[in-house]
């Protein structure tokens, strides 16, 4: 043998000893000194076997349908090969205490193709589920009505369904957490047969607009914690530099400082007059009738309805609500028409120099705020002795009822009006909150686009008719995909973004007193798409940058402290607060909630001055109970990753007293959490509230003040049941729940029935607030 060949031979031999390339064995195992994972490339059946433990852990179970292997490769704690026939490389890496599993479709794939991994099938160690529902849930496997829930909710979207991209199973001993490191298109489906048992599966589909196209997990094992796989998570945001804190936050924007503490407040009653700015109806009501100039010209454009209720409110001695709103909403209503000052009207009326500067100038330069001054002005100069000063009008969003606030130690809180139009018509107010030092600002939406000439349309949804014959989000087979209640479309956030700027700092020119705060719909809600326009194409990655961008650029432009609905795990770097996560919308669909005839109606959007849909109380139905509120399936998950990052509360449909059958759970809920409360106020809301929000308020603040910008960084069950219930925040506070009906003592501490115990581990300090 030549010394040549000796050479050739000998790198081969040393090259085969490290890297094993050549046919598939049928079982590949990876192990260290953590565990040992046997896989089966054919099937992809994954098996882990524990250091510690005789139990193995069933990762997926295995499938058919894969095809051929071809090109397998093995080399230390890696195996890779090809699945030509689905047009797949699969990579399993074990990487300490996790496993690394990747799936890349070759780039000559064009074809939609779908992959189905893991599959989990029920096993005897497995105790329960834990996911990033909403908050979170913790779903034992043998609850037959979580296996019905869930069952029946179809195929659930992991940006939508999911809060965070990962799950987490409980296995007694230990858990397991798989991550999505892709969390975009991807689908969890639950199933309960008689074979397997309850079970889900994930599905992957591989769409044709991404360039490189990979569908991964990261799967560890953890501690016998129910909330392990939320900390698994926060370390791995960490490690890929993709967590930023709040403390950051405040940096940058150092407004955003005031959501300590805060309660979280919508305000209803938006326009101009309200009944609670005339001080003598029954006089108001007299002259509005009689024959003065300027009574004939607010008469002569009421219908017969607004006729009716002003001749009851001079009838009257106690003239209903229901006339005083209907009045109150008409003047409004010609209060912001451009043609409410004609000069000979007003001839006989002493007028201010304000006034007559306002009046000076052609109607249609001035703004909205300035052309709704003009208006309030000029009908408060005829009726100055029956009207307070229009500085003072509103309902909700008015100086009186902030002045209440502050009067009440409610000294931080966030306000969302319904509109920015509310904004320009009681800029007093928004000067009057900020000088209070709270948060106030709109609400606004780009979500859906409807047509310009849509009657039954929403200010949010309106634009041009340019970008609503170009700006929809196309579907795969061509169609533009419907907006919310399948009215419209949906609207490309890329094709938005010159609109978006443009309607942003035309509100931001336009405001007297500026907004300090922002909230945006929907962007952070999870619903994210595949645009297939040939003008504004775009992955759900695209789709979700460009989301996150114009949230950022609210943020930065206007230096506004930015919210949105939801809170999904990709918008926490750029979000201050979400609405939506403690609990999100229920029963969205459901006939029990919608119809008149039931007991759970919630109510329709009317009347303005206070929706019943946000303020009536009403019972929730028993299953919803179950499902969103009950202590013992709640998980603070989203808190142990992300309390220090994002402020987070309810939906506004689902605010802390809308369910009167749920207050005071969701109190507890609210304060183990260290989350704030979410309201839906105006004057009579608050006055019909006052007493609990004060009560609550001031047990909360001050503790979310202290607390609200640090880690959650334990949470437990203290009991078997687990209604006693323990969060830790680091070396500063813990904080007890006690959801049952007996006390509980846990080391020395005695915890009384349906309250909150905050605990200062420093100085041993207690402080209690009870439901009762």
């Amino acid at each position: 043998m030549s010394r040549l060949r000796f050479y050739v031979l000998s790198i081969g031999v040393l090259l085969l000893t490290s890297i094993n390339i050549g046919a598939a064995p049928e079982t590949v195992r990876l192990s260290n000194a953590v565990w040992t994972v046997d896989i089966n490339p054919q099937l992809l059946a994954v098996e882990a076997y524990p250091a510690d433990s005789a139990v193995s852990v069933p990762i997926s179970s295995g499938q058919t349908g894969f095809g051929n292997i071809k090109d397998f490769s093995e080399k230390a704690n890696t195996a890779s090969w090809r699945l030509p026939e689905r047009f797949l490389t699969v990579r399993f890496e074990l990487i300490d205490d996790s496993l690394s599993v990747e799936f890349i479709q070759d780039k000559l794939a064009n074809d939609v193709l779908g992959l189905t991994w893991p599959v989990i099938e029920d096993f005897e160690s497995l105790h329960g589920y834990i996911f990033p529902f909403f908050e979170g849930s913790y779903v034992p496997k043998d609850d037959v009505k979580w296996q019905n829930f869930l069952s029946d909710r179809g195929a659930i979207n992991t940006t939508a369904g999911l809060s965070m991209p990962f799950w987490g199973l409980d296995l007694g001993e230990r858990t397991l957490t798989y991550i999505l490191t892709n969390p975009f298109n991807n689908q969890i489906l639950f199933n309960n047969t008689t074979t397997s048992g309850f079970g889900m599966q994930v599905s992957h589909t591989f769409t044709p607009n991404w360039e490189e196209k990979r569908y991964g997990l990261r799967i560890s094992l953890g501690t016998a914690s129910p909330v392990a796989p939320a900390k698994q998570y926060r370390h791995w945001l960490k490690q890929n530099a993709e967590f930023i804190s709040f403390a950051e936050k405040i940096e940058k924007t150092p407004a955003a400082e005031k959501l300590l503490g805060a309660a979280h407040v919508y305000l209803w009653g938006g326009k101009l007059l309200s009944e609670y700015d005339v001080t003598d109806w029954k006089t108001f009501a007299t002259r509005l009738s009689g024959d003065s100039s300027v009574a004939k010209q607010i008469w002569a454009q009421l219908n017969a309805e607004m006729r009716e209720a002003i001749r009851e409110v001079v009838q009257s001695d106690y003239p209903s609500k229901y006339s005083l709103r209907v009045v109150s909403r008409a003047i409004s209503g010609q209060l912001e028409k451009h043609n409410f000052y004609e000069p000979s009207v007003w001839t006989a009326v002493p007028l201010t120099p304000e006034v007559k500067a306002l009046i000076s100038h052609d109607v249609s330069t001035l703004s909205s705020p300035e052309l709704y001054r003009r208006n309030c002005l000029l009908l408060y100069a005829a009726f100055s002795d029956v009207l307070r000063h229009p500085d003072e009008w509103g309902d909700g969003l008015s100086v009186k009822l902030l002045e209440q606030f502050a009067e009440n130690g409610l000294d931080k809180l966030w306000l969302g009006a319904d509109s920015w139009q509310d904004g320009f018509r009681h800029p007093t107010a928004v000067a009057k909150a900020k000088e209070l030092g709270y948060l106030v600002g709109p609400y606004d939406s780009y979500h859906s686009i409807h047509h310009p000439n849509e009657k039954d349309t929403w200010e949010t949804a309106q634009f041009d008719l340019t970008l609503y014959e170009t700006g929809a989000i196309v579907n795969a087979d061509g169609t533009k995909s419907r907006g919310f209640k399948k009215k419209g479309y949906h609207l490309s956030p890329l094709a938005a973004k010159p609109y978006v700027e443009n309607r942003v700092n035309g509100i931001v020119e336009q405001m007297p007193s500026d907004f300090n705060t922002w909230f945006i719909d929907c962007d952070a809600y999870g619903e994210l798409y595949d645009d297939y326009s040939t003008s504004h194409p775009a992955t759900q990655l695209d789709d979700m940058r460009a989301r996150l961008d114009r949230i950022s650029w609210i943020r930065d432009t206007h230096d506004m402290v930015v919210g949105s609905e939801g809170g999904a795990a990709y918008s926490a770097a750029v979000l201050h607060f979400a609405h939506g996560m403690t609990v999100p919308v229920i029963g969205w669909g459901d006939p029990d909630m919608k119809s008149k005839t039931s007991p759970y109606y919630v109510g329709g959007y009317w009347p303005p001055e206070g929706p019943a849909v946000h303020i009536k109380q009403v019972p929730l139905k028993p299953n919803y109970l179950y499902h969103y509120y009950d202590p013992r399936f709640r998980l603070p998950l989203y808190q142990i990753v992300f309390h220090d990052s994002v402020i987070t509360t309810h939906h506004w449909g689902s605010g802390s007293l809308k369910f009167e059958n749920a207050i005071a759970t969701l109190a507890l809920l609210e304060l183990l959490y260290n989350v704030p409360p979410l309201y839906h106020l105006n004057m009579a809301e608050f006055s019909k509230h006052k007493a609990w929000i004060k009560r609550y308020y001031a047990f909360f603040s001050p503790l979310h003040r202290q607390v609200g910008g640090r880690a959650m960084t334990d949470f437990e069950w203290l009991s078997d049941d687990r209604q006693i219930q323990r969060t830790e925040f680091g070396d500063a506070v813990e904080i007890f729940a006690n959801f049952g009906t007996e006390p509980f003592e846990y080391e020395g501490l005695v915890i009384p029935r349906r309250s909150a115990v905050a605990r200062w581990r420093d100085t041993g300090k207690i402080e209690l607030f009870s439901v009762e």
